[in-house]
């Protein structure tokens, strides 16, 4: 019994302890359109990039995709990214006597993102639009869910270097 809840004590601190880099959101319109995002940040020599995944029953990234970003200034940001993967997880839920198929796509792509574009999303993302197939994937905000915590992993990111 003290194995089994030193277990689990260790288990849990381990996800306290290691927190992910990334920021996202969950959007259900429609049954068919929900879909998971995460956002992160990355850098690669001096360039910056915004990795996006989307998790959803259907939507995917373009080879070439197009992300719209819109602050609450009302300055829109286009940023063109170029797809990194795509991936797909199936499982099956029982239901009685019968196995329902469940299918997950994961797509990500990654946006080329520049220092000064950073500052003009630091006090926020008011509506985000990304080139995904077969819709177009759009979400409004009424309050900051990605902007401040992006600026963040930028400013970690930009940082990186110092604090080696």
């Amino acid at each position: 019994m003290k194995i089994r809840l030193t277990c689990m004590l260790v288990v849990l601190l381990c996800c306290f302890v290691s927190q992910a880099q990334t920021v996202g959101y969950y959007y259900k319109p429609l049954a068919a359109e929900g879909c998971s995002m995460k956002y992160s940040v990355t850098r690669q020599d001096s360039v910056y990039y915004i990795i996006a995944t989307v998790k959803s029953d259907r939507l995917t990234f373009l080879k070439e995709s197009t992300m719209l970003i819109k602050n609450f200034d009302g300055e829109v940001i286009k940023l063109q990214g170029s797809l990194i993967s795509n991936g797909s997880e199936s499982a099956g839920v029982l239901i009685g006597n019968i196995v329902y198929p469940e299918t997950e796509i994961s797509s990500t792509a990654q946006f080329k993102i520049t220092p000064e574009q950073f500052e003009k999303i630091k006090d926020g993302i008011a509506k985000v639009r990304l080139s995904t197939i077969p819709i177009e994937h759009e979400r409004t905000f009424s309050k900051d869910k990605i902007g401040k915590k992006l600026y963040q992993f930028f400013l970690k990111q930009k940082n990186k270097d110092n604090d080696f």
